[in-house]
């Protein structure tokens, strides 16, 4: 791979850094610092060959270990001390495909963070993760071309009586016409919230990119946090379904605040894993609303097979709408149905029932690619579904 891929700053900004992540000791002066012990050690290399380089400085311990989280990375790594440099241990990963990886360390046995790579926000709590650029996949890369804008929104919700906050993504010319727009709502997956289509999903990159090769039409992002929390009493919350909030509070909001297409036609939704069941029951359960849908690693169902937690969360039956073909096409331009080859249970189970609908005239696509249940799957879900929204 060219260096040019791997230094791409795409593949090392986070919430908490832009440029440069990955840097151990920046010029200007160790006083000013909290990190000044640190030699200009990386904390991890992409080699030319594919294989990563983590260095770890732990003076005092007894064991480094990385644990990844699964899937394409599902292997405990031990590292080594560094000879000739006191504190630091250092292993290379070998194993790795390209990809996006979660990771976690573990130093004499306590989990904790590496302070030198970044951070995202999954499994409920902040993560370590390393990128693996892909040559043949580039649409998520930082690029020399027009950029839009990530706004972030902060409204009342009727619904739960709480503020809550959405990030919208506005195309590169939003500012200098006064062109209205379809809108693309975008939900994260269980254990994460509205930031991850930003840091790890890198839509906004996506749509840059894919809009500057006139390969989708420019639209609107939102990204709503998927946890509908409403207070009963003091301090005590319980999860609700999150469709009435979007519909409801958000739609409403963007609607007013910004210039939106603001009918059924031009609005769809998608989410990944269980951001694809907020999806499915918000753009099934309000048709008036919305015309289409995506599900990322989602499966496939369009009844619900009992609840997914306290008071009948999760519950739907959408039996009517897929009655048939041409009920189905009428109310629903797309489905777009996406996962991982390795995601074995959904492609031996929710693929071909998806295939078969769609082999009967169904507005379906299916589309599998190579990996786990993790972020490249859904990049590619998005690079894939994108193009065909709003041409209907």
């Amino acid at each position: 791979m060219s260096k040019d891929l791997f230094h791409n700053q795409a593949l090392w900004t986070h919430a908490l850094y832009f440029d440069p992540i990955n840097q151990a000791k920046v010029p200007g002066g160790s006083h000013r610092l909290h990190f000044k012990e640190f030699k200009n050690v990386p904390g991890a290399q992409t080699l030319e060959n594919g294989d990563i380089e983590i260095t770890y400085y732990a003076p005092g311990a007894k064991t480094v270990q990385l644990k990844g989280l699964g899937g394409s990375m599902a292997g405990t790594y031990d590292l080594e001390p560094v000879q000739d440099m006191p504190g630091y241990w250092k292993t290379t990963i070998t194993d790795v495909g390209p990809g996006f990886h979660y990771h976690s360390y573990l130093i004499d046995g306590v989990e904790t963070l590496h302070p030198q790579l970044p951070i995202g926000y999954g499994c409920s709590q902040a993560m370590n993760f390393i990128e693996v650029p892909d040559p043949n996949f580039t649409d998520y890369l930082l690029k020399d071309v027009p950029h839009g804008t990530i706004h972030m929104e902060i409204y009342k919700s009727a619904v739960t009586g709480r503020y809550r906050n959405c990030w919208v993504y506005t195309p590169p010319n939003y500012e200098k016409t006064d062109k209205r727009y379809p809108v693309f709502y975008l939900q994260h997956g269980g254990g994460e919230n509205e930031t991850g289509w930003i840091w790890q999903g890198k839509i906004n990159y996506i749509m840059d990119n894919l809009i500057a090769e006139n390969r989708c039409e420019e639209m609107i992002i939102v990204m709503n946090c998927g946890y509908n929390f409403q207070n009963i009493k003091d301090d005590v919350f319980i999860l609700k379904d999150i469709d009435e909030v979007i519909c409801s509070d958000c739609v409403p909001m963007i609607d007013k605040k910004y210039r939106t297409l603001s009918d059924r036609d031009h609005r769809a939704m998608a989410g990944l894993s269980f951001g694809s069941i907020h999806a499915r029951m918000t753009v099934l359960g309000h048709l008036d609303v919305f015309s289409a849908l995506g599900i990322f690693s989602g499966g496939f169902s369009y009844k619900s097979q009992g609840t997914l937690g306290v008071d009948a969360l999760g519950i739907y039956d959408y039996s009517d709408t897929f009655a048939s073909a041409d009920i189905f096409n009428e109310k629903v331009h797309l489905l777009f149905v996406g996962m991982g080859e390795d995601e074995a249970e959904m492609v031996r189970d929710a693929k071909p029932k998806a295939q078969k609908m769609a082999s009967e005239g169904y507005n379906i696509i299916v589309n599998t690619y190579p990996g786990h249940h993790e972020w490249d799957v859904w990049r590619k879900c998005a690079c894939d579904m994108l193009p065909l929204l709003f041409k209907w």
